[in-house]
Protein backbone atom coordinates (compact mmCIF):
# COMPACT_ATOMS: atom_id res chain seq x y z
CA UNK A 1 0.00 0.00 0.00
CA UNK A 2 2.69 2.41 0.82
CA UNK A 3 4.76 1.36 -2.60
CA UNK A 4 8.25 2.07 -1.04
CA UNK A 5 10.98 0.22 -2.25
CA UNK A 6 12.38 -3.24 -0.50
CA UNK A 7 14.07 -5.96 -1.46
CA UNK A 8 12.87 -9.25 0.21
CA UNK A 9 15.35 -12.15 -0.15
CA UNK A 10 13.60 -15.68 0.20
CA UNK A 11 16.04 -18.28 1.01
CA UNK A 12 14.24 -21.18 0.29
CA UNK A 13 14.05 -24.80 2.03
CA UNK A 14 11.88 -27.60 2.32
CA UNK A 15 8.70 -26.40 4.14
CA UNK A 16 6.14 -25.79 5.62
CA UNK A 17 7.00 -24.56 9.05
CA UNK A 18 10.40 -24.96 10.13
CA UNK A 19 10.25 -28.62 7.71
CA UNK A 20 13.57 -28.96 6.53
CA UNK A 21 15.65 -26.48 7.41
CA UNK A 22 18.94 -27.88 6.45
CA UNK A 23 17.70 -29.13 3.09
CA UNK A 24 16.07 -26.82 -0.03
CA UNK A 25 13.47 -26.70 -1.99
CA UNK A 26 11.68 -24.41 -4.62
CA UNK A 27 8.19 -24.43 -2.95
CA UNK A 28 7.95 -20.78 -2.21
CA UNK A 29 7.14 -19.22 -5.48
CA UNK A 30 3.06 -19.41 -5.17
CA UNK A 31 3.44 -17.41 -2.10
CA UNK A 32 6.20 -14.99 -4.22
CA UNK A 33 4.01 -14.86 -7.15
CA UNK A 34 0.37 -14.78 -5.64
CA UNK A 35 1.14 -14.31 -2.10
CA UNK A 36 -0.35 -11.02 -0.93
CA UNK A 37 -3.56 -10.06 0.61
CA UNK A 38 -5.97 -8.32 -2.06
CA UNK A 39 -4.88 -8.01 -5.90
CA UNK A 40 -1.19 -6.18 -5.06
CA UNK A 41 1.38 -8.02 -7.38
CA UNK A 42 5.17 -7.43 -6.89
CA UNK A 43 8.21 -8.47 -9.14
CA UNK A 44 9.79 -11.36 -8.26
CA UNK A 45 13.64 -12.21 -9.39
CA UNK A 46 15.31 -16.03 -9.18
CA UNK A 47 18.80 -16.30 -9.15
CA UNK A 48 20.29 -19.47 -10.49
CA UNK A 49 23.46 -19.69 -8.73
CA UNK A 50 25.78 -18.36 -5.94
CA UNK A 51 27.40 -15.83 -8.44
CA UNK A 52 24.29 -15.14 -10.38
CA UNK A 53 22.79 -14.04 -6.79
CA UNK A 54 25.46 -10.86 -7.44
CA UNK A 55 23.55 -9.56 -10.48
CA UNK A 56 19.70 -10.82 -9.65
CA UNK A 57 20.70 -8.49 -6.17
CA UNK A 58 21.88 -5.33 -8.71
CA UNK A 59 18.79 -6.01 -10.85
CA UNK A 60 16.26 -6.49 -7.54
CA UNK A 61 17.56 -3.08 -6.33
CA UNK A 62 17.11 -1.74 -9.54
CA UNK A 63 13.42 -2.49 -10.39
CA UNK A 64 12.79 -1.25 -6.34
CA UNK A 65 14.26 1.92 -6.81
CA UNK A 66 12.87 2.44 -10.10
CA UNK A 67 9.04 1.54 -10.08
CA UNK A 68 8.90 2.61 -6.38
CA UNK A 69 7.70 -1.51 -4.80
CA UNK A 70 8.90 -4.05 -3.12
CA UNK A 71 10.99 -6.56 -4.86
CA UNK A 72 11.09 -10.67 -3.85
CA UNK A 73 14.67 -12.36 -4.40
CA UNK A 74 14.22 -16.24 -4.46
CA UNK A 75 17.51 -17.89 -3.86
CA UNK A 76 17.36 -21.77 -1.95
CA UNK A 77 19.30 -23.48 0.48
CA UNK A 78 21.56 -24.85 -2.38
CA UNK A 79 22.64 -21.89 -3.76
CA UNK A 80 22.66 -20.37 0.17
CA UNK A 81 25.30 -23.26 1.15
CA UNK A 82 27.14 -23.54 -2.47
CA UNK A 83 30.58 -21.84 -3.54
CA UNK A 84 32.20 -21.23 -6.96
CA UNK A 85 34.70 -19.62 -8.20
CA UNK A 86 33.91 -16.06 -9.00
CA UNK A 87 35.37 -12.99 -10.14
CA UNK A 88 34.06 -9.51 -8.87
CA UNK A 89 33.32 -7.74 -12.22
CA UNK A 90 34.62 -4.11 -13.39
CA UNK A 91 31.43 -2.24 -11.72
CA UNK A 92 32.34 0.98 -14.28
CA UNK A 93 30.17 -1.51 -16.94
CA UNK A 94 26.80 -1.35 -15.14
CA UNK A 95 24.19 0.89 -16.00
CA UNK A 96 23.67 3.07 -12.91
CA UNK A 97 20.71 4.04 -11.45
CA UNK A 98 20.36 6.47 -9.27
CA UNK A 99 17.71 7.29 -6.99
CA UNK A 100 15.52 10.86 -6.88
CA UNK A 101 14.59 11.89 -4.10
CA UNK A 102 11.23 13.92 -4.77
CA UNK A 103 11.89 17.84 -3.55
CA UNK A 104 9.72 20.23 -4.68
CA UNK A 105 7.36 22.04 -2.61
CA UNK A 106 4.08 22.59 -4.30
CA UNK A 107 2.91 25.96 -4.81
CA UNK A 108 1.17 28.30 -2.57
CA UNK A 109 -2.44 26.87 -1.81
CA UNK A 110 -1.61 23.42 -4.00
CA UNK A 111 -1.16 20.27 -1.28
CA UNK A 112 1.64 17.39 -1.77
CA UNK A 113 0.59 14.57 -4.04
CA UNK A 114 2.32 11.86 -2.55
CA UNK A 115 0.67 9.19 -5.15
CA UNK A 116 1.25 11.39 -8.20
CA UNK A 117 2.93 9.29 -11.27
CA UNK A 118 5.83 8.83 -13.05
CA UNK A 119 5.95 7.45 -16.74
CA UNK A 120 6.65 4.49 -14.86
CA UNK A 121 3.41 4.62 -12.90
CA UNK A 122 6.04 5.15 -9.79
CA UNK A 123 5.07 7.23 -7.06
CA UNK A 124 7.65 10.25 -5.42
CA UNK A 125 10.04 9.14 -2.87
CA UNK A 126 9.86 11.55 -0.11
CA UNK A 127 12.61 12.05 2.55
CA UNK A 128 10.50 11.58 5.91
CA UNK A 129 10.25 15.10 7.26
CA UNK A 130 10.98 17.02 4.00
CA UNK A 131 9.93 20.47 5.30
CA UNK A 132 7.05 22.33 3.24
CA UNK A 133 6.55 17.83 2.01
CA UNK A 134 4.77 16.51 4.81
CA UNK A 135 2.26 14.19 4.55
CA UNK A 136 -0.03 11.23 5.55
CA UNK A 137 0.90 7.34 4.88
CA UNK A 138 -0.77 4.29 6.27
CA UNK A 139 -2.75 1.06 4.81
CA UNK A 140 -6.16 2.40 4.32
CA UNK A 141 -6.93 3.25 0.03
CA UNK A 142 -5.57 6.43 -1.03
CA UNK A 143 -7.44 9.09 -3.00
CA UNK A 144 -5.10 9.09 -6.42
CA UNK A 145 -2.60 11.57 -6.47
CA UNK A 146 -3.22 13.30 -2.63
CA UNK A 147 -3.09 9.64 -0.81
CA UNK A 148 -6.12 11.08 1.20
CA UNK A 149 -8.20 8.37 2.59
CA UNK A 150 -10.85 7.46 -0.16
CA UNK A 151 -13.10 4.31 0.62
CA UNK A 152 -15.11 5.09 -3.04
CA UNK A 153 -15.68 2.38 -5.23
CA UNK A 154 -13.88 4.59 -8.10
CA UNK A 155 -10.86 4.99 -6.03
CA UNK A 156 -10.35 1.91 -5.18
CA UNK A 157 -10.85 0.78 -8.68
CA UNK A 158 -8.12 3.07 -9.82
CA UNK A 159 -5.71 2.54 -7.56
CA UNK A 160 -5.96 -1.48 -7.50
CA UNK A 161 -5.53 -1.15 -11.58
CA UNK A 162 -2.26 1.01 -11.42
CA UNK A 163 -0.92 -0.87 -8.92
CA UNK A 164 -0.89 -3.91 -10.83
CA UNK A 165 -0.11 -1.78 -13.98
CA UNK A 166 2.91 -0.46 -12.27
CA UNK A 167 4.14 -3.96 -12.05
CA UNK A 168 3.76 -5.31 -15.44
CA UNK A 169 5.41 -1.96 -16.85
CA UNK A 170 8.65 -3.96 -15.10
CA UNK A 171 8.50 -6.18 -18.23
CA UNK A 172 9.36 -2.89 -20.23
CA UNK A 173 12.90 -2.63 -18.90
CA UNK A 174 13.87 -6.32 -18.41
CA UNK A 175 15.71 -8.61 -21.82
CA UNK A 176 13.88 -10.85 -23.58
CA UNK A 177 14.18 -14.10 -22.59
CA UNK A 178 16.81 -16.13 -24.34
CA UNK A 179 17.54 -19.45 -25.11
CA UNK A 180 20.44 -21.11 -23.18
CA UNK A 181 21.42 -23.72 -25.10
CA UNK A 182 19.20 -25.51 -27.97
CA UNK A 183 17.21 -23.87 -30.62
CA UNK A 184 13.92 -22.15 -30.91
CA UNK A 185 11.02 -24.48 -32.07
CA UNK A 186 12.71 -27.52 -31.30
CA UNK A 187 10.58 -30.52 -30.12
CA UNK A 188 11.38 -29.99 -26.75
CA UNK A 189 12.25 -27.14 -24.17
CA UNK A 190 13.20 -27.54 -21.08
CA UNK A 191 12.19 -24.66 -18.54
CA UNK A 192 13.79 -24.36 -14.95
CA UNK A 193 14.32 -21.72 -13.10
CA UNK A 194 16.47 -20.91 -9.78
CA UNK A 195 19.31 -23.72 -8.70
CA UNK A 196 18.05 -26.46 -11.28
CA UNK A 197 20.04 -24.08 -13.88
CA UNK A 198 23.23 -26.83 -13.25
CA UNK A 199 21.51 -30.23 -13.82
CA UNK A 200 19.19 -29.39 -16.29
CA UNK A 201 22.03 -27.36 -18.29
CA UNK A 202 24.18 -30.62 -18.14
CA UNK A 203 21.28 -32.94 -18.92
CA UNK A 204 20.39 -30.65 -22.29
CA UNK A 205 24.03 -30.81 -23.36
CA UNK A 206 24.60 -34.76 -22.58
CA UNK A 207 21.12 -35.28 -24.85
CA UNK A 208 21.77 -33.04 -27.61
CA UNK A 209 25.11 -34.85 -27.94
CA UNK A 210 23.22 -38.00 -28.42
CA UNK A 211 21.25 -36.38 -31.22
CA UNK A 212 18.00 -35.42 -29.55
CA UNK A 213 16.29 -32.15 -30.41
CA UNK A 214 16.28 -30.16 -27.09
CA UNK A 215 16.53 -27.05 -25.60
CA UNK A 216 17.01 -25.35 -22.54
CA UNK A 217 15.67 -22.32 -21.25
CA UNK A 218 15.88 -20.49 -17.69
CA UNK A 219 13.74 -17.58 -16.30
CA UNK A 220 15.36 -15.09 -14.12
CA UNK A 221 12.40 -12.82 -14.01
CA UNK A 222 9.87 -15.20 -13.00
CA UNK A 223 7.12 -11.52 -12.29
CA UNK A 224 6.66 -9.97 -15.01
CA UNK A 225 7.56 -12.35 -16.66
CA UNK A 226 9.35 -11.69 -20.20
CA UNK A 227 7.61 -10.22 -23.02
CA UNK A 228 8.56 -12.47 -25.30
CA UNK A 229 7.98 -15.34 -23.42
CA UNK A 230 4.93 -16.70 -24.31
CA UNK A 231 5.63 -16.66 -28.04
CA UNK A 232 9.08 -18.66 -27.42
CA UNK A 233 7.68 -21.19 -25.55
CA UNK A 234 4.68 -21.97 -28.02
CA UNK A 235 7.19 -22.62 -30.66
CA UNK A 236 8.44 -25.78 -29.00
CA UNK A 237 6.38 -29.14 -29.72
CA UNK A 238 6.44 -30.10 -26.10
CA UNK A 239 7.43 -28.46 -23.12
CA UNK A 240 8.74 -29.55 -19.79
CA UNK A 241 9.55 -28.00 -16.06
CA UNK A 242 11.60 -29.48 -13.64
CA UNK A 243 11.40 -27.80 -10.14
CA UNK A 244 11.64 -29.10 -6.79
CA UNK A 245 8.26 -28.39 -5.56
CA UNK A 246 4.66 -29.64 -6.63
CA UNK A 247 4.94 -28.04 -10.03
CA UNK A 248 4.34 -24.08 -9.37
CA UNK A 249 5.77 -23.00 -12.04
CA UNK A 250 4.36 -24.78 -14.33
CA UNK A 251 1.15 -23.28 -13.32
CA UNK A 252 2.24 -19.98 -13.75
CA UNK A 253 3.05 -21.03 -17.59
CA UNK A 254 -0.15 -22.46 -18.34
CA UNK A 255 -1.80 -19.58 -16.52
CA UNK A 256 -0.33 -16.95 -18.74
CA UNK A 257 0.17 -18.15 -22.06
CA UNK A 258 -1.79 -21.28 -21.95
CA UNK A 259 0.64 -23.93 -23.11
CA UNK A 260 1.01 -27.66 -22.22
CA UNK A 261 3.91 -27.41 -19.95
CA UNK A 262 4.71 -30.70 -18.00
CA UNK A 263 5.95 -30.72 -14.57
CA UNK A 264 8.75 -33.18 -13.30
CA UNK A 265 8.69 -32.44 -9.55
CA UNK A 266 11.29 -33.22 -6.95
CA UNK A 267 10.44 -32.24 -3.08
CA UNK A 268 12.89 -34.78 -1.50
CA UNK A 269 15.15 -31.84 -0.32
CA UNK A 270 17.36 -32.33 -2.42
CA UNK A 271 18.80 -31.01 -5.47
CA UNK A 272 18.00 -32.84 -8.93
CA UNK A 273 20.55 -35.48 -10.10
CA UNK A 274 21.37 -34.68 -14.13
CA UNK A 275 20.39 -38.11 -14.65
CA UNK A 276 17.12 -37.56 -13.41
CA UNK A 277 16.48 -34.90 -15.91
CA UNK A 278 18.15 -37.07 -18.45
CA UNK A 279 14.96 -39.76 -18.30
CA UNK A 280 12.78 -36.55 -17.62
CA UNK A 281 13.99 -35.92 -20.99
CA UNK A 282 13.95 -39.12 -22.67
CA UNK A 283 10.51 -39.53 -21.47
CA UNK A 284 9.07 -36.45 -22.95
CA UNK A 285 10.49 -37.29 -26.12
CA UNK A 286 8.96 -41.08 -26.25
Amino acid sequence: MTELPVVIVNVQRGGPSTGLPTKTEQSDLYQAVYGRNADAPLPVIAARSPADAFECAIEAVRIATRYMTPVMLLTDGYIANAAEPWKVPDMSGYEPFPVNFFEQRPAEGEGVMPYARNDDLARPWIKPGTEGLEHRIGGIEKAPGSGNIDYSPAAHQEMTDTRAAKVNKVAESIPDQDVCIGREGAKLAVVGWGSTFGPIHQAVRRMRQRGHDVSHIHVRHIWPLPRNLGELLKSYERIIVPEMNDGQFKTVLRDQFLVDAKPVNKVSGHPFKIAEIEDAIEEALA
